[in-house]
């Protein structure tokens, strides 16, 4: 296994993170394997020429990741646990920077189009009825005062992931909840943006519209045009 190990270059980015990106690409590429016990920490240090404290915080994070198990006694294992349950505990670990904000909106602005566009296609009458309800009960809340930040975040996360179910691909579903949950606080700020509140409902509503027409391309184009808006306003608070 050492021999697919290779030295760290830094750039501009810390060693463990370096380290981190490595050994994940490993594991994506079936280099290394559920199961599979990885290099102690020295020879791992030796192989990347790092230092020791590199790998151990990269390990850590690996861990936090749900991407490797630590046994004491025993060594560091790369986790068997389903794809899910990986991309789910990412998402917890995840703090983002303001260029893997951006980033994450471009992957968005790729997935959920699709993810709405498939609804429109695959959803059923029971999943339609469910998402107008979400849009119908945020309005309420809107129209009744009731626009605290964490009300109306509950119901922005139930209609993304109602949208997403809607979809019918299980993959997107793993990917997009973990991609979600990194967002969640953000999401928080952002519904303190004036004004924000009532445009995600308006958002919603034209793509729950386009979903109950069965038109694919205007719930992709409206879903597109939501993504972007949210992407603004962040962007905004940011500059203030």
């Amino acid at each position: 296994m050492s021999d697919r190990f290779q030295p760290v270059v830094t750039e501009n980015r810390s060693r463990s993170d370096r380290i981190v990106s490595q050994i994940k690409n490993l594991m994506f590429e079936d280099k290394i394997r559920p199961g599979d016990k990885l290099p102690p920490e020295r020879e791992l240090a030796d192989l990347m020429n790092v230092s020791r404290t590199s790998v151990r915080e990269a390990i850590k994070t690996l861990s936090a990741m749900g991407l490797v198990v630590i046994k004491k006694g025993h060594g560091v294992f790369v986790s068997e646990a389903d794809l899910g349950s990986v991309i789910n505990k990412m998402g917890d670990a995840l703090v983002l920077k303001k260029d893997e904000v951006e980033q994450l909106f471009e992957i968005r602005k790729v997935l959920e189009t699709q993810a709405a566009q498939w609804a429109a296609e695959r959803a059923t009458k029971e999943e339609i009825q469910f998402l107008k309800m979400i849009v119908d009960e945020a309005k309420e809340a809107c129209e009744s005062k009731d626009t605290k930040p964490e009300v109306v975040t509950n119901h922005d996360t139930r209609f993304h992931n109602a949208v997403i179910e809607a979809s019918h691909n299980n993959v997107l579903g793993m990917v997009m909840t973990g991609m979600l949950e990194a967002l969640s606080r953000i999401r928080l700020k952002t519904m303190q943006v004036p004004g924000r509140i009532v445009q995600s409902v308006n958002d919603h509503e034209e793509i729950v519209k386009a979903i109950m027409d069965r038109d694919g391309k205007a719930a992709r184009k409206a879903m597109y045009s939501h993504i972007e808006s949210v992407e603004n306003s962040i962007r905004d608070s940011n500059s203030q």
